[in-house]
C-alpha cells in the first residue's frame, strides 16, 4: 500500500516537473520576445532622439542663415538710405545749415579714438565746411533710441576725440531717414538737432527754423 503511495507521488512530482518544464520553456520565450521588443523600441526611441537632434541642428542653421540674410538686408536697406541722402545733405549744408563753403565731404568715415586706438567709429556723412562740420547720423529704420544713441553721444563730446583738428569748429548736427515720424522730429527739436528728411520728393531739414532759434 505504502509502495503504491510512493509511486503515485513520484508520478505527480513527474507531471509537475514536465508541466513546470513547459512552463520555464514558455515564460523563456516569452521573456525572449519581451527583450527583443525592449530592444525595438529602444532603438526607435533612438531614432527618434537622432532624428530630433538632426531637425534642431537644421532650424537652428536654418535661422542663423535667415538671421544673416536680414542683416544683410537690413546693412543694404542702410547703405541706400545713406546713398540717397548723402548728396542732399552735401547741397543744404553750405547755406541752409550754415555752414559755410565746403572744405572736404565723406560718407561712412571710419575714424579711431585719438586716446583709445583700439576703439574705432564708421561716421555716415562728415561735410567739413568753412564755418561748420555736420555730423550726420542716418537710419534707414528711424526708431527712437537709435536718436537717443545719437544724442548721447554728440552730449558726451567723444566727437572731438575721433576728429581732434575741428575742436575749433561748430558741430551742426543731423539725424536723417527717408522718412521721419512727427514724434521724432519733436524729440530732434527739442535736442537742437537737424531732423532731415524726403518730403515732396526732396529732401528737406523738417525744423529748420526751430532748431536755429534754439541754437541761436
Amino acid at each position: 500500500m505504502l509502495q503504491e503511495q510512493l509511486g503515485a507521488v513520484e508520478e505527480r512530482v513527474d507531471r509537475l516537473e514536465a508541466i513546470l518544464g513547459q512552463f520555464m520553456a514558455r515564460s523563456g520565450a516569452a521573456l525572449l520576445r519581451i527583450d527583443r521588443s525592449i530592444e525595438r523600441m529602444e532603438q526607435a526611441i533612438a531614432t527618434l532622439r537622432s532624428d530630433a537632434e538632426t531637425d534642431r541642428r537644421l532650424w537652428q542653421e536654418e535661422r542663423r542663415e535667415l538671421a544673416r540674410q536680414l542683416g544683410n538686408i537690413s546693412n543694404r536697406l542702410g547703405t541706400i538710405a545713406e546713398d540717397i541722402i548723402a548728396p542732399g545733405l552735401r547741397r543744404l549744408a553750405p547755406e541752409a545749415l550754415g555752414c559755410g563753403p565746403e572744405q572736404s565731404f565723406a560718407v561712412r568715415l571710419a575714424r579711431t579714438h585719438s586716446q583709445d586706438p583700439g576703439r574705432s567709429r564708421e561716421f555716415d556723412a562728415l561735410f567739413v565746411g568753412e564755418k561748420a562740420v555736420l555730423l550726420n547720423e542716418t537710419k534707414a529704420t528711424p526708431r527712437p533710441e537709435y536718436a537717443r544713441d545719437f544724442v548721447d553721444f554728440l552730449h558726451s563730446g567723444q566727437f572731438f576725440l575721433y576728429f581732434p583738428e575741428f575742436r575749433d569748429r561748430r558741430v551742426v548736427p543731423v539725424f536723417s531717414s527717408l522718412y521721419l515720424p512727427d514724434d521724432l522730429v519733436a524729440y530732434l527739436t527739442g535736442q537742437n538737432v537737424f531732423a532731415v528728411a524726403l518730403r515732396d520728393d526732396a529732401l528737406q531739414v523738417l525744423n529748420l527754423e526751430p532748431v536755429q532759434a534754439g541754437s541761436g
